[in-house]
């Protein structure tokens, strides 16, 4: 056991041993309250989340309905497929259709020459017309002359007895 005089000896270096410890107590609560700093920013960020999960329960109760509102998505995704299938197909047509008031114009044009030309043959028969019919009014005495004739008459009385 230590005398009472070494026990009186030892205090100053027990306080010194102990100033130490403070110190180091000191250095280590300075970390801690850094470390906490951010512990009310985390509990201010959890309460936003408990706030935002509030609303979870309403959204189970939605699901089905949304489920139910969604399952025409799958057929649409289908067609929307086909759709994309013939993507090209509708591409090449609408460049054909870009070149059609072209073609529609050229059309038209020839459309507008053929009338033309028509009007013109319709001129021509009509002129043919009459000149058959003058040419007709002209031969119908040779015709009635030819009937006539003894000959004639021979020849159409046996190819009616035949």
């Amino acid at each position: 056991m230590l005398s009472p005089l070494d026990r009186l000896m030892a205090l100053p270096a027990n306080a010194f041993n102990a100033l130490r410890t403070l110190s180091a107590i000191a250095d280590h609560t300075e970390a801690m309250r850094a470390h906490t700093a951010l512990l009310s920013e985390v509990t201010a960020a959890l309460d936003r989340v408990a706030r935002d999960t509030d609303v979870l329960p309403g959204l189970r109760e939605d699901m089905p309905r949304v489920a139910d509102t969604t399952r025409v998505l799958a057929p649409m995704d289908g067609r929307m497929a086909a759709i994309e299938r013939t993507m090209p197909v509708l591409v090449e047509v609408q460049q054909h259709l870009a070149d059609m008031p072209e073609i529609i114009g050229r059309l038209d044009e020839r459309m507008n020459r053929l009338s033309g030309l028509l009007e013109r043959m319709l001129g021509s028969l009509d002129g043919l017309s009459e000149s058959v019919g003058a040419l007709q009014a002209s031969v119908e005495p040779m015709g009635r002359l030819a009937q006539r004739l003894p000959r004639q008459n021979r020849d159409r009385g046996a190819r009616s007895q035949g």
